[in-house]
């Protein structure tokens, strides 16, 4: 078999890009019956070759194919959870960042946004750091802390250091997590807020929180 024989054979295929499964195998059968033409008699084809080589393409087909149908299937489910957040509108929301809080005179906080944070992994203990805008810290442990989402309220607050908080004073509340081990798990504190909308662009879903703040999906630990 020649050279420019195969590339005849092959080069008549002017419907597709030669990328496709039915490009690949259209292209294979042309190169095939110009082999077959041109093989040597005295020395034809190795049937167990061409059945090996046919299995190949067919398989090559086959992924295509399943490829095709992942990437619709996962398009849909993309399509399906974004529809979904126009269900939240009026629901509150957990993204990330440090809450405002009022140490209240009767030993009560007073916040717009829940204390809350979102915790990866086991911790023995989780120190809850209080500042206010001079930079004055106080201390207090949280046990019993799980992995995910805690909310916590005061009475959960021990061993406060150096003292309580000063009571009508505006603090920063930031965490920190360790275990026994000496290893410190990921902790991040969260904010809670309302869904007022929801809009689309190429990126998906975006929410617009009360404020003005947008988030995404990625940025949610959790819907209530």
């Amino acid at each position: 078999m020649t050279v420019s024989s195969v590339n005849n054979a092959s080069g008549n295929n002017q419907g597709g890009n030669g990328n496709s499964a039915a490009d690949l195998s259209e292209s294979f059968m042309k190169l095939l019956v110009a082999q077959m033409q041109n093989q040597d008699p005295t020395n034809p084809m190795d049937n167990n070759q061409l059945t090996s080589q046919l299995a190949q393409f067919n398989t090559a087909a086959g992924i295509e194919t399943l490829n095709k149908s992942v990437y619709a299937v996962g398009m849909m489910l993309q399509n399906m959870n974004e529809m979904s957040a126009t269900s939240w509108v009026g629901r509150n929301v957990y993204t990330e960042g440090d809450a405002k809080v009022t140490w209240g005179s009767q030993n009560t906080i007073q916040a717009d946004d829940e204390l809350s944070f979102n915790l990866k992994g086991e911790a023995d203990k989780v120190t809850v750091t209080f500042t206010d805008e001079t930079g004055k810290a106080y201390t207090a442990e949280l046990k019993g802390a799980k992995a995910g989402v805690n909310t916590f309220s005061l009475d959960d607050l021990e061993n406060f250091q150096p003292s309580e908080p000063d009571a009508d004073v505006e603090y920063k509340v930031t965490y920190s997590a360790s275990r026994a081990s000496g290893d410190a798990p990921t902790i991040t504190g969260l904010i809670s807020n309302r869904v007022e909308g929801v809009s689309f662009n190429e990126e998906g879903a975006v929410m617009h929180l009360v404020g003005g703040k947008t988030v995404t999906l990625r940025d949610l630990y959790l819907i209530q």
